[in-house]
């Protein structure tokens, strides 16, 4: 009997010890594909636009995230140009070991609509991992411009014909689209004046008057609006934003309808195995429910907003669709 006891506590032992090693392991859980615990070296998350603006603010907050959630280095890759072109041309031809990741956003639904040869379609090319967030832009004007309101700036531009300028991120990125559905709705004529990144060289030259106005991030005109050097006449969301309480929607200013919301999600190169995108995908839900995060997205005028990758395919998915009707109302040629 005492044998047949010491036998019983003996197993109970081995077995508690295995639960525990089994405990042990799954806390350090390893990637089937790739046969050690990810991400084990820096991973580089790719921004399709310079220094300065708002992808890249929102970029180096969730590079600083997921570093924290990893304890592996995300460093921002900024890679501005077309509109987010190079880089998704980038990424799309990088391995697909969860190493390399783009911020993607409303620029890729358009791409495939405004650009009559896009590089590459994003449906295809990227695997989706979570949506981060809404954002909205606002309309500046250069202090010359004799224009207080949006009405006033629609007569202005009706006035001087095609004379008025305006910059943007690209052709058919969001800062174009937002302005060329203001000229189709408000019967105006504008000349487009892209650039390759919404940081200080276009700011340089709409505070210096070159450009006439922007239709851009939140983000990165508040500094320019505080200190008087833009004039903020609307934006383009359904509410007012929080950093901007006076400036009034493009709907309650003048047209009735306007809206544009812009995004941002997390991808990965097509082909990118799924228990990496899970574990990715897990980290950015956990700290978009986190105050930290939150209250940072907050701060810059976005809407924190996570998801499942089945639920970001579809938002890109709908996205396209939304800017094909858009453009095709507004008119619209391919460039």
């Amino acid at each position: 009997m005492k044998n047949h006891r010491a036998n019983v506590r003996t197993s109970l032992l081995s077995a508690t010890a295995v639960a525990s090693l089994i405990v042990a392991a799954s806390a350090h859980a390893q990637p089937a594909s790739t046969g050690q615990a990810y991400p084990a070296k820096a991973v580089r998350l790719v921004v399709g636009n310079a220094p300065g603006g708002s992808d890249d603010a929102h970029g180096r907050l969730v590079a600083q995230k997921l570093t924290e959630t990893f304890g592996q280095q995300f460093i921002v890759d900024n890679r501005g140009g077309s509109g987010g072109a190079v880089a998704r041309a980038f990424v799309s031809k990088s391995a697909a070991d969860g190493y390399t990741l783009i911020l993607g956003g409303a620029s890729m639904a358009s791409s495939m609509v405004m650009v009559a040869k896009p590089l590459g379609d994003p449906t295809r090319d990227f695997a989706p991992v979570s949506l981060l967030c809404k954002t909205h832009s606002v309309l500046v004007v250069h202090p010359s411009i004799p224009a207080k309101t949006v009405k006033e700036f629609i007569a202005l531009a009706r006035q001087r014909g095609n004379q008025l300028n305006f910059g943007s991120t690209g052709v058919g990125a969001g800062p174009h689209l937002n302005v060329e559905l203001l000229k189709s709705m408000a019967k105006i004529e504008a000349t487009h004046i892209p650039y390759k990144g919404a940081g200080a060289g276009l700011y340089v030259d709409l505070i210096s008057g070159q450009l006439d106005f922007y239709f851009g991030p939140i983000i990165t005109a508040l500094p320019f609006i505080t200190s008087g050097k833009v004039r903020a006449l609307a934006v383009s969301g359904t509410n007012r934003a929080p950093k901007l309480p006076h400036v009034p929607t493009m709907d309650e200013a003048a047209l009735p309808g306007y809206e544009m919301s812009g995004w941002y999600g997390i991808f990965v190169p097509a082909g990118t195995p799924q228990d990496i995108i899970a574990a990715l995908n897990g980290a950015l839900v956990k700290q978009l429910a986190a105050p930290a995060l939150r209250d940072a997205l907050i701060a810059v005028n976005s809407e924190p907003r996570s998801s499942t990758p089945a639920e970001l395919a579809k938002h890109l998915a709908d996205d396209i669709e939304h800017t094909r009707k858009l453009v095709k109302l507004a008119g619209i040629q391919p460039q």
